[in-house]
């Protein structure tokens, strides 16, 4: 869900009393956001999200446990809530700032210790007795701006607007889901400590604060699964997932490996441009392929066809009308400044477009025995594939 719209709902759930009371039942698995959202995090070693999403729950339990309810109104309480809204957006303002670099590098470290020290030495400085550090956390320093819709100090208003600032420009110079996540956590955060010292209003916006950490994490993790599982070039699997695949599967299947003839020839002759449009065409139609087959680009020139529950014999005709269709395609070479898309009225050519054949050579092998291995199955397909490349390419074997 967007991240405004989110916040609009947990502004308005806590704002109808109907709706309170269901958000009330649901205030103690509030942390868990907290706690998926960081394994998340470290697993995809997205550490200034995951800095953001402890420094959010710091900031929760402490008002929680230390400035709630009456304690709010003594000195000391408000002083709490003074310091955690200023300290809260400028380090939410560090940790988006700095390279990511991982939780566990030196320099992970250090961050861990200067958020783990904060507490202490606010304590520290709160509890001397001099009472200067409260009375500067508490000035005023914007008198003639009105300020009476908001209960924070002058100094965490300042301090929310440099980095409400400094967020919205890394977002507008280069978009992102994770920057787009770090500048509305910033304002739930913002509402949280808006809504007063702890309890329902504050935990819901921060745990909605951290929600929105949580669906940066996945988008971020979906983008390293198209990477690592989806080939850019043709779209189709890659090896990963054909591997993946191989692992999972039981009982009779058939592996057909598909290699591109004369591959090298064509980036030779008439560059790696033409060849990538080669293999583009190629896999457009492999993922075409009839018969239930899925198909992956394997490596350089060469694809996999994976056909489950189905004997070689079976998966002939769906290869060789692969193989028949691609060997039918006039290949034409694109322009070098041809649109990448057809445009709807286009101009006819100065002289004709140069044409290629493009051929492919298939070789397939079924799991016929059950001691045989997946690895044991791709090796006969590889040599099935040398077979019909050594007696003339363009064969199915």
């Amino acid at each position: 869900m967007p991240e405004g719209p989110l916040l609009l709902v947990a502004f308005l759930l806590l704002h109808w009393v109907a709706a309170r009371e269901w958000v009330v039942d649901f205030a103690p698995v509030y942390p868990a956001v907290f706690v998926i959202g960081a394994l998340q995090c470290w697993r995809f070693h997205r550490s200034r999200l995951l800095f953001a999403l402890v420094l959010l729950l710091m900031a929760d339990r402490i008002l929680l446990h230390f400035a709630f309810g009456a304690v709010a109104d003594e000195p000391m309480g408000r002083a709490i809530v003074n310091a955690v809204a200023l300290l809260l957006p400028l380090n939410l303002l560090a940790v988006v700032v700095i390279p990511e670099r991982g939780p566990t590098t030196l320099r992970g470290l250090l961050i861990w210790l200067a958020i783990i020290a904060q507490p202490g030495i606010v304590a520290q400085l709160l509890g001397s007795g001099e009472g200067w550090f409260a009375q500067m956390l508490d000035a005023r320093v914007l008198e003639g701006f009105y300020f009476g819709w908001t209960s924070l100090p002058h100094l965490s208003i300042l301090a929310f607007l440099l980095a409400f600032v400094v967020l919205v420009a890394r977002l507008l110079w280069e978009p992102s889901e994770e920057k787009s996540a770090q500048m509305w956590a910033l304002i739930g955060a913002a509402f949280a400590l808006n809504a007063g010292a702890g309890g329902l209003d504050s935990t819901t916006y921060f745990a909605v604060a951290g929600l929105m950490v949580v669906q940066a994490v996945i988008d971020v993790s979906d983008v390293s699964y198209r990477l690592a599982y989806q080939d850019a070039l043709t779209g189709l699997p890659t090896r990963r997932g054909f591997n993946e695949l191989l692992e999972q599967l039981v009982g009779h299947y058939t592996v057909a490996m598909v290699d591109v003839d004369h591959f090298k020839q064509f980036n030779d002759k008439h560059g790696h441009e033409v060849g990538d449009q080669v293999l583009r065409m190629v896999g457009a139609e492999l993922g075409k392929v009839t018969g239930g087959g899925k198909s992956f680009r394997y490596g350089g020139e060469e694809f996999a066809v994976v056909f489950e529950n189905k004997r070689i014999e079976d998966c002939q005709p769906h290869l060789e009308k692969l193989r028949a269709t691609i060997a039918g395609r006039v290949f034409t070479i694109r322009g070098a400044f041809r649109p990448r898309k057809k445009p709807e009225h286009p101009k006819p050519p100065k002289k004709p477009r140069k044409t290629l054949k493009v051929t492919v050579s298939i070789g397939g092998a079924d799991s016929t025995d059950p001691k045989e291995t997946a690895e044991d199955v791709v090796k006969a397909a590889d040599q099935a594939l040398y077979t019909a490349k050594q007696t003339g390419r363009n064969k199915v074997w």
